[in-house]
């Protein structure tokens, strides 16, 4: 008889575990609801704003539904931050490249990206090399395409609490669904909920209805300038590189105090600062995720200049051009102060304002690439340092880090959540730090990882690379 594992959470980590371990376990997979639409009211924050509807997503795939499929890999340093050895991390990375991307596309994209660093890495600055698929791909029907095999049920609910197994009895994971609540059992439970819906859950299950789910950092990102650069600058040719089947685009990372700030330029009409302030800076990702909103309608409408240069660059037509704004990502630590709070009888909130020793090197790392390239903009229009209006970009980690184990990666340990036996962990929540942007990639790495472990574990042969 099969061991039986129950998966919390149908997004990118879920749906790709679900596939790769259904032929060697009884997989039953947990999801929230069957609609395919970002949640709007399941976190409160005063601290910031946030990215819209803090991409949380139902539906199997989850936010793959709307999500860009942004991939980058961390670098040996930042993997060392976040608890993963980088001796050895390679192959599974190579895998999740393999997962989105066939040998051909890959090679083209690494072409792109060694013209890139050729043409920039020569100062203080490194290339952040980031592959957006010009398909975009929902999770779960790419990892049944991948890895196809025998069907998966899905049990639709909110997950109240994960139950230990005791006293000869199986683990359990409670699921209130409309006709109450079911009880999934299983020899093994793996959350994949997120940074935020993992921690929440993790929290209750050990009774901790009333706590802080600390360690949470993302990359709070602020559009701070326009430019205007030379016809001949190096930094149009790096901005944006379009291949047969992705998009490659390079930003330009500055380290300041150990903290990393990432430089994209976006084309822009002019030197106007009107289209990078206000509520409408990030329309392109706010109509993505709710296309029928009046209020989101309504901002556009009143900011035409942000509508206009969002069409320059959905279209790439302007990353040719002369004008750039200047948007900044930057690297959070992982504070005892900052996570997810629960309060008992209300929502969840979250706490992740940008510190002023955040800010301070975000600030210095800015400074850095205006000297480093003062002779490619002949103009800029940068706005006070009081008046970066930062937005959460969605990128939730930390918040499981104080109910993992991690003695090392190799292992299963590094999954597992100390005081839930049987129970793992895998999505942003896992990871201690995440580089510059966009950990989705490395999170495909670890569920690979997680997988070959759990195949290992009950001596299962691996599957082939996708």
């Amino acid at each position: 008889m099969k061991e039986r594992v129950a998966i919390v959470g149908a997004g990118l980590c879920g749906s790709l575990l679900a596939a790769l371990l259904r032929d060697h376990f009884a997989v039953t997979v947990i999801e929230q609801g069957k609609k395919k639409r970002p949640l709007f009211d399941d976190v409160d924050c005063d601290t910031g704003e946030l990215n819209t509807s803090i991409n949380r997503a139902e539906g199997l795939g989850g936010t793959t539904s709307y999500w860009h499929n942004a991939l980058i890999e961390l670098d040996d340093h930042d993997l060392g931050k976040a608890g993963i050895e980088p001796r050895g991390f390679a192959p599974y990375y190579d895998r999740a490249w393999s997962f989105f991307l066939s040998a051909d596309e890959l090679a083209e994209c690494n072409r792109a990206r060694d013209a890139n660093r050729a043409a920039v890495e020569r100062g203080a600055s490194t290339v952040a090399h980031m592959v957006l698929p010009q398909t975009r791909h929902n999770a779960w029907q790419l990892a049944n395409q991948r890895y196809p095999g025998a069907d998966i049920p899905v049990v639709y609910g909110h997950v109240d609490r994960i139950v230990p197994a005791t006293n000869g009895a199986a683990a359990r994971v409670e699921v209130r669904g409309r006709g109450g609540v079911e009880r999934v059992e299983a020899d093994h439970v793996l959350v994949c909920a997120g940074g935020i819906g993992t921690p929440i859950v993790l929290a209750r299950s050990l009774g901790q209805d009333d706590a802080l789910c600390a360690g949470y950092h993302d990359h709070p990102m602020a559009y701070v300038a326009k430019v205007k650069l030379r016809p001949d600058s190096r930094l149009k040719a790096v901005s944006c590189t379009t291949t047969r089947s992705a998009e490659v685009r390079a930003g330009i990372i500055y380290t300041t105090d150990d903290l990393k700030t990432v430089v994209y330029l976006r084309p822009a009409i002019d030197m106007r600062l009107g289209s990078i302030t206000g509520p409408a800076r990030y329309i392109l990702s706010d109509l993505r995720n709710d296309p029928f909103s009046p209020r989101k309608i309504l901002r556009l409408l009143g900011n035409l200049e942000a509508v206009r240069e969002a069409i320059l660059f959905k279209t790439r037509a302007g990353f040719r051009g002369d004008y750039y704004s200047v948007l900044i990502l930057g690297e959070q630590t992982p504070l005892p102060t900052r996570g997810v709070r629960l309060t008992p009888g209300k929502r969840p909130s979250l706490n992740w304002e940008v510190t002023p020793a955040e800010l301070s090197s975000y600030e210095q790392s800015v400074d850095k690439f205006f000297a480093e390239y003062a002779d490619d903009i002949l103009e800029r229009n940068v706005l006070p340092v009081a008046k970066w209006d930062f937005r959460n970009a969605a990128h939730h980690s930390g918040t499981a880090d104080q109910f993992v184990a991690r003695p090392g990666d190799t292992s299963l340990d590094f999954f597992a959540v100390k005081d839930l036996p049987g129970a793992y962990v895998c999505d942003g929540s896992i990871l201690r730090a995440a580089g510059i942007a966009n950990s989705g990639l490395t999170l495909v790495a670890l569920a690979y990882r997680l997988a070959e472990l759990l195949r290992a574990r009950r001596g299962a042969a691996t599957p082939p690379a996708a």
